[in-house]
């Protein structure tokens, strides 16, 4: 049978000298050892290069790589310049505050092989985490729930805690989710719950640094969604760290419908969906090479929509009264199809 291909890993850090360590050392635990990473700090002007360095010292790992920059360029030109360092089929990239477990690649490799439909994207769960590593939230899927009513939920869910080492045990779900089609609503994770074909990233990957210092993943996560579908992994495989300095999630974990962030999303998600729509424009030949003339165009007219839908005025209400009745006549439909399924 074939072997598995290597993976190409870049940590992209910004004075985040308290975390970085233990992301790399998440790294160098990996059940997938055919790894290559590449760390690159981003001028940062706390301890960030101290650590780093001190860390690889330990490892003595001849798969990870060091760059520090002299100048700020942002997240995505940080993760550019650890890309032109690899040449692996498969990358991900990881957040320098946020830690993988150790079946991470492994899980998202095998999930990319599945011999159903490939696809530029995988994601998955996450677990949140403090500055301490202790757990605040077994899930990051707020956006795969909308319960009005009274609901049940499996017991396999809940953790068990170890009493020896008071670490939480979550068992394996095993569910997959593929996401054929993007609408303005799809979501997926932050940065580090992602794993990509590296000649998707390529193909798109194309626009200026400086517009684009942040918020890499939901560009790239856009663009997959649009032109190869996506597949959700519902097992948590890695710790999203809310540590009080984050770049975007400056809220607090009180419950019900989880919310990172207190940024308003709006003007965030219309620029990104700007970018998409310029390099759809600008990259079409390349794009329509590679997926297609219905595919590019039907990226377009999804991209457009959703942009008409936010502007003010009649037009954008009425696109926005459309989906929404459109969303709830779905949700009826699948209600309708579960009860149905019960009965059986």
């Amino acid at each position: 049978m074939p072997s598995a291909p290597p993976v190409g890993v870049v940590i992209a850090n910004y004075n985040n000298g308290a975390f970085v360590g233990r992301a790399i050392e998440s790294v160098a635990r990996q059940s997938c050892r055919n790894l290559r990473t590449i760390i690159v700090d981003d001028a940062s002007t706390d301890n960030s290069d101290e650590e780093i360095r001190n860390c690889l010292s330990r490892l003595g790992d001849s798969r990870f790589d060091y760059i520090r920059l002299d100048t700020n360029v942002g997240q995505t030109g940080a993760i550019k310049r650890g890309l032109a360092q690899l040449d692996t089929p498969f990358v991900g990239f990881l957040d320098s505050d946020d830690i993988w477990y150790e079946n991470f690649i492994e899980r998202h490799l095998c999930v990319h092989m599945n011999a159903d439909f490939p696809v530029a994207l995988t994601y998955c769960d996450s677990h949140i985490i403090d500055a301490d590593d202790h757990l605040l939230a077994g899930t990051a899927w707020w956006f795969e729930h909308s319960v009005s009513t009274a609901a049940t939920f499996e017991a396999p869910g809940v953790p068990t805690i170890d009493s020896a080492t008071g670490n939480f045990r979550f068992p394996a779900n095993g569910r997959l989710t593929f996401h054929p089609h993007w609408t303005a609503l799809s979501a997926t994770n932050s940065m580090a719950s992602m794993m990509f074909r590296r000649s998707f990233v390529d193909l798109v990957l194309v626009v200026p640094d400086s517009d684009l210092r942040l918020y890499l993943d939901y560009y790239l996560s856009t663009f997959a969604g649009l032109l190869t579908g996506s597949i959700a992994i519902h097992d948590a495989l890695y710790g999203y760290r809310m540590h009080g300095a984050n770049k975007h999630s400056n809220a607090t974990v009180m419950g019900g419908t989880y919310n990172s962030s207190t940024k308003d999303w709006g003007p965030i998600s219309n620029h990104i969906l700007q970018l998409v729509q310029r390099i759809l424009d600008e990259e079409a030949p390349a794009i329509r090479a590679a997926f297609g003339d219905w595919r590019h165009a039907n990226s377009k007219a999804l991209v457009k929509r959703a942009l008409d839908a936010r502007a003010p005025g009649n037009r954008g209400a009425w696109i926005r009264f459309v989906d929404s009745l459109s969303a709830k006549t779905q949700s009826v439909l699948k209600r309708g199809r579960s009860v149905l399924s019960e009965r059986r």
